[in-house]
């Protein structure tokens, strides 16, 4: 269509949080909207890739029905790996649903991915070539620290996006789209029960900061409510795919003068 914004949509992490992504997902295609181009970190990243391999909201949320953790991880030794468990299944999980071998490339969107290199402190931001493969590159973002064991690739030591880029904004800058919106989780309240909740939970609450300064470098940020739920709990987390939807309803005007090309 003449005169399209090219609207582009940033995911953060936040592991079970990222269901909701689904809900924002399936209230922009019902509304007719368009996203042209994703960037993801951690479990934004996951839900990126499978959108912008083709996959719809609807589809996703019954994917995410079937998801456990013990689909998600693998057993490990612990002195060895560098983390409790490994985030392998994450990545034959990917290439099960999108195409194994997919490239960057070969996507229907143009995609980006962020992971952080622990042994410079610096972001890594895939692709880096039109060959990149785009499983390992989740993985390797989805890649909690501790609790997963860093992903080797080349020279690089590749952990969870979220450390540096709780939210994948520099990455989708990339592709200079018309309108930038992103999507991010207020940390809500409950008590963690485990190692792994006790983890993310502070992941969670050391990123609120930074998250507040994107406000400013966005036409639009869409803060998701999620309550009394960890993120850690999948089953308890698909409710979230509903909290996601209403969230992007509230926000339905803005996003609708977005990509009009009025003020958001």
């Amino acid at each position: 269509m003449a005169g399209k914004r090219k609207i582009g949509l940033a995911l953060s992490g936040g592991v079970g949080y990222c269901l909701a992504h689904i809900g924002v997902l399936k209230l922009i295609e019902q509304q007719g909207i368009e996203v042209d181009c994703l960037a993801g970190t951690s479990g934004g990243a996951l839900i990126g890739a499978f959108y912008a391999s083709g996959i719809r909201a609807d589809r996703m949320e019954q994917i995410a029905a079937t998801i456990s953790w013990n689909r998600l991880v693998a057993p490990t030794r612990v002195l060895s790996s560098k983390g409790l468990v490994s985030s392998e299944p994450i990545e034959h999980m990917v290439d099960e649903l999108i195409g194994k071998g997919r490239r960057f490339s070969e996507l229907k969107l143009p995609f980006s991915v962020v992971a952080v290199d622990l042994l410079s402190g610096g972001e890594v931001i895939f692709p880096q070539g039109p060959d990149d493969l785009v499983a390992p590159a989740v993985r390797a973002s989805c890649s909690v620290p501790v609790v997963f064991g860093p992903v080797r690739m080349g020279e690089w030591m590749l952990s969870d996006g979220g450390i540096k880029a709780p939210l994948p904004v520099e990455a989708l800058r990339h592709f200079r789209p018309d309108v930038s919106i992103g999507v991010v989780f207020d940390t809500g309240r409950y008590e963690p029960k485990n190692l792994f909740e006790i983890g993310l939970r502070s992941m969670s609450l050391a990123n609120d900061k930074m998250l507040e300064l994107y406000d400013q470098e966005l036409d639009l940020l869409l803060r998701i409510d999620t309550g009394e739920i960890p993120n850690w709990d999948l089953k308890l987390a698909m409710g979230l795919v509903e909290v996601g939807y209403q969230a992007a309803a509230r926000q339905l005007d803005k996003i609708k003068a977005c990509a009009a090309g009025d003020a958001c």
